[in-house]
Protein backbone atom coordinates (compact mmCIF):
# COMPACT_ATOMS: atom_id res chain seq x y z
CA UNK A 1 0.00 0.00 0.00
CA UNK A 2 1.37 3.42 -0.95
CA UNK A 3 2.03 5.95 1.84
CA UNK A 4 -0.72 8.24 0.52
CA UNK A 5 -3.28 5.46 0.41
CA UNK A 6 -2.23 4.28 3.87
CA UNK A 7 -2.64 7.78 5.31
CA UNK A 8 -6.03 8.15 3.64
CA UNK A 9 -7.26 4.77 4.89
CA UNK A 10 -6.03 5.55 8.40
CA UNK A 11 -7.72 8.96 8.32
CA UNK A 12 -11.06 7.48 7.31
CA UNK A 13 -10.70 4.73 9.91
CA UNK A 14 -9.86 7.33 12.57
CA UNK A 15 -13.05 9.25 11.88
CA UNK A 16 -15.09 6.04 11.80
CA UNK A 17 -13.70 5.00 15.19
CA UNK A 18 -14.21 8.48 16.69
CA UNK A 19 -17.76 9.02 15.47
CA UNK A 20 -18.69 5.35 15.71
CA UNK A 21 -17.79 5.16 19.40
CA UNK A 22 -19.95 8.23 20.11
CA UNK A 23 -22.81 6.71 18.13
CA UNK A 24 -22.53 3.37 19.95
CA UNK A 25 -22.41 5.12 23.32
CA UNK A 26 -25.77 6.77 22.61
CA UNK A 27 -27.19 3.54 21.21
CA UNK A 28 -26.07 1.56 24.26
CA UNK A 29 -27.57 4.16 26.57
CA UNK A 30 -30.92 3.80 24.80
CA UNK A 31 -30.83 0.05 25.45
CA UNK A 32 -29.71 -0.09 29.09
CA UNK A 33 -31.28 3.00 30.69
CA UNK A 34 -34.88 3.56 31.69
CA UNK A 35 -36.71 6.15 29.55
CA UNK A 36 -36.34 9.02 32.03
CA UNK A 37 -32.66 8.22 32.66
CA UNK A 38 -32.09 8.00 28.92
CA UNK A 39 -33.71 11.41 28.44
CA UNK A 40 -31.28 12.82 31.01
CA UNK A 41 -28.38 11.12 29.27
CA UNK A 42 -29.41 12.50 25.88
CA UNK A 43 -29.53 16.06 27.21
CA UNK A 44 -26.23 15.73 29.09
CA UNK A 45 -24.48 14.11 26.13
CA UNK A 46 -25.82 16.84 23.84
CA UNK A 47 -24.35 19.49 26.16
CA UNK A 48 -20.88 17.92 26.25
CA UNK A 49 -21.01 17.24 22.51
CA UNK A 50 -21.60 20.94 21.87
CA UNK A 51 -18.75 21.80 24.27
CA UNK A 52 -16.38 19.45 22.46
CA UNK A 53 -17.46 20.87 19.12
CA UNK A 54 -16.89 24.41 20.38
CA UNK A 55 -13.39 23.60 21.64
CA UNK A 56 -12.64 21.82 18.37
CA UNK A 57 -13.68 24.96 16.48
CA UNK A 58 -11.26 27.04 18.59
CA UNK A 59 -8.34 24.60 18.47
CA UNK A 60 -8.76 21.52 16.29
CA UNK A 61 -10.25 22.90 13.08
CA UNK A 62 -7.99 25.99 12.93
CA UNK A 63 -5.03 23.63 13.38
CA UNK A 64 -5.98 21.84 10.16
CA UNK A 65 -6.07 25.07 8.16
CA UNK A 66 -3.27 27.02 9.90
CA UNK A 67 -0.54 24.62 11.02
CA UNK A 68 0.37 23.34 7.51
CA UNK A 69 1.00 26.94 6.38
CA UNK A 70 3.58 27.95 9.04
CA UNK A 71 7.32 27.33 9.02
CA UNK A 72 8.32 23.83 10.13
CA UNK A 73 10.52 25.20 12.93
CA UNK A 74 7.54 26.97 14.47
CA UNK A 75 5.01 24.12 14.27
CA UNK A 76 6.11 22.32 17.44
CA UNK A 77 5.81 25.37 19.70
CA UNK A 78 2.52 26.34 18.09
CA UNK A 79 1.12 22.82 18.57
CA UNK A 80 2.08 22.86 22.26
CA UNK A 81 0.38 26.24 22.67
CA UNK A 82 -2.74 24.84 20.99
CA UNK A 83 -2.74 21.93 23.45
CA UNK A 84 -2.39 24.45 26.28
CA UNK A 85 -5.43 26.29 24.93
CA UNK A 86 -7.39 23.00 24.89
CA UNK A 87 -6.45 22.38 28.53
CA UNK A 88 -7.68 25.84 29.54
CA UNK A 89 -10.91 25.38 27.63
CA UNK A 90 -11.36 21.99 29.31
CA UNK A 91 -11.21 23.49 32.79
CA UNK A 92 -13.65 26.27 31.83
CA UNK A 93 -16.03 23.76 30.19
CA UNK A 94 -15.94 21.51 33.26
CA UNK A 95 -16.83 24.43 35.51
CA UNK A 96 -19.68 25.31 33.15
CA UNK A 97 -20.98 21.74 33.37
CA UNK A 98 -21.00 21.92 37.16
CA UNK A 99 -22.90 25.22 37.16
CA UNK A 100 -25.39 23.97 34.57
CA UNK A 101 -25.94 20.68 36.37
CA UNK A 102 -26.56 22.37 39.72
CA UNK A 103 -28.68 25.23 38.43
CA UNK A 104 -30.63 23.54 35.63
CA UNK A 105 -33.83 21.48 35.80
CA UNK A 106 -33.81 17.87 36.92
CA UNK A 107 -32.96 16.31 33.54
CA UNK A 108 -29.82 18.47 33.26
CA UNK A 109 -28.43 16.99 36.47
CA UNK A 110 -26.81 14.33 34.28
CA UNK A 111 -24.34 16.96 33.06
CA UNK A 112 -22.64 16.72 36.46
CA UNK A 113 -21.66 13.13 35.69
CA UNK A 114 -19.65 14.32 32.68
CA UNK A 115 -18.02 17.40 34.24
CA UNK A 116 -14.90 15.75 35.66
CA UNK A 117 -14.08 14.04 32.38
CA UNK A 118 -14.47 17.01 30.03
CA UNK A 119 -10.87 18.40 30.37
CA UNK A 120 -9.36 15.05 29.38
CA UNK A 121 -11.77 14.71 26.48
CA UNK A 122 -10.93 18.15 25.08
CA UNK A 123 -7.18 17.55 25.46
CA UNK A 124 -7.33 14.16 23.74
CA UNK A 125 -9.36 15.62 20.89
CA UNK A 126 -6.92 18.52 20.41
CA UNK A 127 -3.93 16.17 20.38
CA UNK A 128 -5.66 14.11 17.72
CA UNK A 129 -6.06 17.21 15.57
CA UNK A 130 -2.39 18.09 16.01
CA UNK A 131 -1.55 14.71 14.49
CA UNK A 132 -4.12 15.14 11.71
CA UNK A 133 -2.76 18.60 10.85
CA UNK A 134 0.68 17.01 10.50
CA UNK A 135 -0.78 14.39 8.17
CA UNK A 136 0.02 11.66 10.73
CA UNK A 137 -3.30 9.87 10.43
CA UNK A 138 -1.87 6.53 11.59
CA UNK A 139 -0.98 7.86 15.05
CA UNK A 140 -4.27 9.77 15.21
CA UNK A 141 -6.02 6.46 14.61
CA UNK A 142 -3.96 4.89 17.41
CA UNK A 143 -5.16 7.61 19.81
CA UNK A 144 -8.80 7.03 18.91
CA UNK A 145 -8.47 3.24 19.03
CA UNK A 146 -7.04 3.53 22.53
CA UNK A 147 -9.98 5.68 23.58
CA UNK A 148 -12.52 3.27 22.08
CA UNK A 149 -10.93 0.07 23.43
CA UNK A 150 -10.47 1.41 26.96
CA UNK A 151 -14.04 2.73 26.93
CA UNK A 152 -15.35 -0.66 25.77
CA UNK A 153 -13.34 -2.39 28.49
CA UNK A 154 -14.81 -0.07 31.11
CA UNK A 155 -18.30 -0.72 29.77
CA UNK A 156 -17.65 -4.45 30.01
CA UNK A 157 -16.81 -3.99 33.69
CA UNK A 158 -20.03 -2.01 34.20
CA UNK A 159 -21.99 -4.75 32.43
CA UNK A 160 -20.42 -7.41 34.67
CA UNK A 161 -21.25 -5.42 37.79
CA UNK A 162 -24.71 -4.58 36.47
CA UNK A 163 -24.80 -0.95 37.55
CA UNK A 164 -25.91 0.93 34.44
CA UNK A 165 -26.46 4.65 35.00
CA UNK A 166 -25.66 8.00 33.42
CA UNK A 167 -22.67 8.19 35.76
CA UNK A 168 -21.23 4.81 34.76
CA UNK A 169 -21.60 5.55 31.06
CA UNK A 170 -19.94 8.94 31.53
CA UNK A 171 -17.11 7.36 33.53
CA UNK A 172 -16.39 4.79 30.81
CA UNK A 173 -16.30 7.60 28.25
CA UNK A 174 -13.97 9.69 30.42
CA UNK A 175 -11.58 6.88 31.33
CA UNK A 176 -11.17 6.12 27.64
CA UNK A 177 -10.33 9.79 27.01
CA UNK A 178 -7.68 9.82 29.76
CA UNK A 179 -6.03 6.75 28.25
CA UNK A 180 -6.08 8.52 24.88
CA UNK A 181 -4.33 11.55 26.44
CA UNK A 182 -1.47 9.32 27.59
CA UNK A 183 -1.07 7.72 24.18
CA UNK A 184 -1.35 11.11 22.46
CA UNK A 185 1.44 12.50 24.65
CA UNK A 186 3.69 9.67 23.46
CA UNK A 187 2.66 10.11 19.81
CA UNK A 188 3.02 13.90 19.65
CA UNK A 189 6.13 13.94 21.89
CA UNK A 190 5.34 17.33 23.26
CA UNK A 191 3.75 18.86 26.31
CA UNK A 192 1.67 21.91 27.04
CA UNK A 193 2.72 25.53 26.65
CA UNK A 194 0.91 28.73 27.63
CA UNK A 195 -1.77 29.32 25.01
CA UNK A 196 -0.90 32.95 24.24
CA UNK A 197 0.89 32.16 20.97
CA UNK A 198 -2.02 30.07 19.77
CA UNK A 199 -4.62 32.72 20.62
CA UNK A 200 -2.57 35.36 18.81
CA UNK A 201 -2.04 33.36 15.63
CA UNK A 202 -5.38 31.59 15.32
CA UNK A 203 -7.88 34.28 16.24
CA UNK A 204 -8.39 35.23 12.60
CA UNK A 205 -9.91 31.74 12.15
CA UNK A 206 -11.16 30.56 15.52
CA UNK A 207 -13.94 33.12 15.92
CA UNK A 208 -15.55 32.33 12.58
CA UNK A 209 -14.95 28.60 12.98
CA UNK A 210 -16.56 28.65 16.42
CA UNK A 211 -19.68 30.40 15.15
CA UNK A 212 -19.83 28.02 12.19
CA UNK A 213 -19.45 24.97 14.42
CA UNK A 214 -22.14 26.08 16.87
CA UNK A 215 -24.63 26.64 14.07
CA UNK A 216 -23.71 23.30 12.50
CA UNK A 217 -24.20 21.47 15.78
CA UNK A 218 -27.54 22.99 16.67
CA UNK A 219 -29.26 22.86 13.28
CA UNK A 220 -30.20 19.17 13.49
CA UNK A 221 -31.54 19.66 17.01
CA UNK A 222 -33.50 22.75 15.98
CA UNK A 223 -35.26 20.71 13.30
CA UNK A 224 -36.06 18.07 15.93
CA UNK A 225 -37.35 20.74 18.32
CA UNK A 226 -39.53 22.12 15.52
CA UNK A 227 -40.87 18.64 14.80
CA UNK A 228 -41.43 17.96 18.49
CA UNK A 229 -43.38 21.19 18.94
CA UNK A 230 -45.89 20.24 16.24
CA UNK A 231 -45.87 16.46 15.87
CA UNK A 232 -46.46 13.64 18.32
CA UNK A 233 -43.43 12.51 20.31
CA UNK A 234 -43.37 9.17 18.52
CA UNK A 235 -43.11 10.93 15.15
CA UNK A 236 -40.13 12.96 16.36
CA UNK A 237 -38.52 9.75 17.60
CA UNK A 238 -39.20 8.11 14.24
CA UNK A 239 -37.52 11.00 12.42
CA UNK A 240 -34.47 10.74 14.66
CA UNK A 241 -34.31 6.97 14.16
CA UNK A 242 -34.26 7.37 10.38
CA UNK A 243 -31.59 10.08 10.68
CA UNK A 244 -29.46 7.78 12.83
CA UNK A 245 -29.88 5.00 10.27
CA UNK A 246 -29.22 6.99 7.08
CA UNK A 247 -27.67 10.36 7.87
CA UNK A 248 -25.39 9.67 10.83
CA UNK A 249 -23.13 6.97 9.28
CA UNK A 250 -22.61 9.13 6.19
CA UNK A 251 -21.73 12.16 8.34
CA UNK A 252 -18.90 10.10 9.81
CA UNK A 253 -17.33 9.59 6.39
CA UNK A 254 -18.05 13.16 5.34
CA UNK A 255 -16.23 14.44 8.43
CA UNK A 256 -13.29 12.15 7.65
CA UNK A 257 -12.95 13.54 4.13
CA UNK A 258 -13.23 17.11 5.44
CA UNK A 259 -10.44 16.50 7.95
CA UNK A 260 -8.20 14.82 5.38
CA UNK A 261 -8.83 17.37 2.65
CA UNK A 262 -8.35 20.62 4.60
CA UNK A 263 -4.55 20.44 5.24
CA UNK A 264 -3.55 19.76 1.59
CA UNK A 265 -5.98 22.44 0.42
CA UNK A 266 -4.44 24.83 2.95
CA UNK A 267 -0.96 24.08 1.60
CA UNK A 268 -2.13 24.49 -2.01
CA UNK A 269 -3.91 27.73 -1.13
CA UNK A 270 -0.89 29.16 0.70
CA UNK A 271 1.33 28.27 -2.28
CA UNK A 272 -1.13 29.72 -4.80
CA UNK A 273 -1.32 26.34 -6.55
CA UNK A 274 -4.78 26.49 -8.12
CA UNK A 275 -4.19 23.35 -10.17
CA UNK A 276 -3.50 21.24 -7.05
CA UNK A 277 -6.48 22.77 -5.27
CA UNK A 278 -8.84 21.98 -8.15
CA UNK A 279 -7.44 18.45 -8.47
CA UNK A 280 -8.11 17.78 -4.80
CA UNK A 281 -11.62 19.16 -5.12
CA UNK A 282 -12.43 17.00 -8.16
CA UNK A 283 -11.16 13.87 -6.44
CA UNK A 284 -13.23 14.66 -3.34
CA UNK A 285 -16.34 15.35 -5.40
CA UNK A 286 -15.99 11.95 -7.06
CA UNK A 287 -15.64 10.27 -3.66
CA UNK A 288 -18.62 12.14 -2.22
CA UNK A 289 -20.77 11.30 -5.26
CA UNK A 290 -19.92 7.63 -4.70
CA UNK A 291 -20.88 7.97 -1.03
CA UNK A 292 -24.19 9.55 -2.06
CA UNK A 293 -24.90 6.66 -4.43
CA UNK A 294 -24.33 4.19 -1.59
CA UNK A 295 -26.61 6.18 0.72
CA UNK A 296 -29.40 6.12 -1.85
CA UNK A 297 -29.34 2.30 -1.69
CA UNK A 298 -31.08 2.71 1.66
CA UNK A 299 -34.26 3.64 -0.21
CA UNK A 300 -34.97 0.21 -1.73
CA UNK A 301 -33.56 -1.48 1.39
CA UNK A 302 -35.44 0.70 3.88
CA UNK A 303 -37.73 -2.00 5.28
CA UNK A 304 -34.89 -4.45 5.81
CA UNK A 305 -32.59 -1.87 7.41
CA UNK A 306 -35.20 -0.41 9.74
CA UNK A 307 -36.35 -3.88 10.72
CA UNK A 308 -32.79 -4.86 11.62
CA UNK A 309 -31.71 -1.71 13.50
CA UNK A 310 -34.89 0.08 14.65
CA UNK A 311 -37.71 -2.48 14.44
CA UNK A 312 -39.99 -0.30 16.56
CA UNK A 313 -39.87 2.41 13.87
CA UNK A 314 -40.55 0.42 10.71
CA UNK A 315 -43.67 2.52 10.21
CA UNK A 316 -41.44 5.44 9.27
CA UNK A 317 -39.91 3.81 6.20
CA UNK A 318 -41.66 6.43 4.07
CA UNK A 319 -39.26 9.19 5.13
CA UNK A 320 -36.09 7.20 4.34
CA UNK A 321 -36.14 8.51 0.74
CA UNK A 322 -36.05 12.25 1.55
CA UNK A 323 -33.48 11.75 4.32
CA UNK A 324 -31.31 9.75 1.89
CA UNK A 325 -31.61 12.49 -0.75
CA UNK A 326 -30.71 15.12 1.86
CA UNK A 327 -27.65 13.08 2.87
CA UNK A 328 -26.46 12.49 -0.70
CA UNK A 329 -26.71 16.20 -1.54
CA UNK A 330 -25.03 17.23 1.73
CA UNK A 331 -22.08 14.96 0.90
CA UNK A 332 -21.40 17.04 -2.22
CA UNK A 333 -20.87 20.16 -0.09
CA UNK A 334 -17.82 18.65 1.65
CA UNK A 335 -15.18 19.49 -1.02
CA UNK A 336 -16.38 23.09 -1.13
CA UNK A 337 -16.33 23.34 2.66
CA UNK A 338 -12.76 22.01 2.67
CA UNK A 339 -11.75 24.54 0.03
CA UNK A 340 -13.12 27.46 2.06
CA UNK A 341 -11.38 26.14 5.18
CA UNK A 342 -8.11 25.59 3.36
CA UNK A 343 -8.27 29.09 1.87
CA UNK A 344 -8.90 30.33 5.43
CA UNK A 345 -12.12 32.07 4.40
CA UNK A 346 -13.67 31.88 7.85
CA UNK A 347 -16.20 34.62 7.23
CA UNK A 348 -17.40 33.03 3.98
CA UNK A 349 -17.71 29.68 5.73
CA UNK A 350 -19.83 31.24 8.47
CA UNK A 351 -22.08 32.97 5.94
CA UNK A 352 -22.63 29.63 4.21
CA UNK A 353 -23.54 28.03 7.53
CA UNK A 354 -26.10 30.78 8.13
CA UNK A 355 -27.54 30.16 4.66
CA UNK A 356 -27.73 26.45 5.43
CA UNK A 357 -29.41 26.98 8.80
CA UNK A 358 -31.98 29.46 7.48
CA UNK A 359 -32.88 27.36 4.43
CA UNK A 360 -33.01 24.17 6.51
CA UNK A 361 -35.39 25.63 9.09
CA UNK A 362 -37.41 27.36 6.38
CA UNK A 363 -37.70 24.18 4.34
CA UNK A 364 -38.58 22.13 7.41
CA UNK A 365 -41.26 24.59 8.56
CA UNK A 366 -42.77 24.92 5.08
CA UNK A 367 -42.80 21.17 4.55
CA UNK A 368 -44.21 20.53 8.01
CA UNK A 369 -47.09 22.94 7.40
CA UNK A 370 -47.82 21.43 3.99
CA UNK A 371 -47.44 17.73 4.67
CA UNK A 372 -46.60 16.83 8.25
CA UNK A 373 -43.57 14.63 8.88
CA UNK A 374 -43.06 13.56 5.23
CA UNK A 375 -43.32 17.20 4.19
CA UNK A 376 -40.71 18.19 6.77
CA UNK A 377 -38.33 15.52 5.48
CA UNK A 378 -38.72 16.59 1.84
CA UNK A 379 -38.46 20.25 2.85
CA UNK A 380 -35.07 19.71 4.48
CA UNK A 381 -33.91 17.77 1.41
CA UNK A 382 -34.85 20.70 -0.85
CA UNK A 383 -33.09 23.13 1.51
CA UNK A 384 -29.89 21.10 1.23
CA UNK A 385 -29.91 21.58 -2.55
CA UNK A 386 -30.04 25.36 -2.03
CA UNK A 387 -27.16 25.11 0.46
CA UNK A 388 -25.08 23.09 -2.05
CA UNK A 389 -25.51 25.70 -4.78
CA UNK A 390 -24.62 28.53 -2.40
CA UNK A 391 -21.55 26.67 -1.10
CA UNK A 392 -20.32 25.89 -4.62
CA UNK A 393 -20.63 29.54 -5.65
CA UNK A 394 -18.71 30.67 -2.56
CA UNK A 395 -15.94 28.14 -3.21
CA UNK A 396 -15.73 29.22 -6.84
CA UNK A 397 -15.27 32.82 -5.75
CA UNK A 398 -12.60 31.77 -3.26
CA UNK A 399 -10.82 29.74 -5.94
CA UNK A 400 -10.68 32.56 -8.46
CA UNK A 401 -9.88 35.37 -6.05
CA UNK A 402 -6.56 36.09 -4.34
CA UNK A 403 -5.50 33.10 -2.25
CA UNK A 404 -3.47 35.09 0.24
CA UNK A 405 -5.62 36.10 3.21
CA UNK A 406 -5.11 39.66 4.32
CA UNK A 407 -6.09 38.66 7.85
CA UNK A 408 -3.10 36.34 8.26
CA UNK A 409 -0.75 37.20 11.11
CA UNK A 410 2.43 38.92 9.96
CA UNK A 411 4.61 35.95 10.94
CA UNK A 412 2.55 33.53 8.87
CA UNK A 413 2.23 35.91 5.92
CA UNK A 414 6.01 36.30 5.90
CA UNK A 415 6.45 32.52 6.00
Amino acid sequence: MSPTLRRTAAGVADQVVSSGSNYLTALLASLVLAPREFAGFVLAYAVVTVLVAGARAVVGEPLLAHLPTVAAAHRRDLSSAALGAAAVLGVVAAAGCVVLGLAGPGLLAGVLAFAAWVPGVLLADAARFVLLARGDTVRALLVDLTWALVQLSALAVVWAVGSWSVGSLAAAWGVGALAAVVVAAVCTRQGLRPPGTWWAESRYLSGWFTLTSVLGQVQVYLVLVLAGAVLAAVDTAGLRAVQLLVLQPAITLMAAVLVLLTPPMARASAAGDLAALHRARRTALTAMAALGAVVLLAVPLRDVLLGAVFPQYTGYAGIVAPVAVQTAVAALTVPFQAQLRGARRGRSLFVQQVVQLVTLLGGAATGLAAGGLPGLAWGTAAATVVALVSMALAARQAGTGPLADAALPDRVAAT
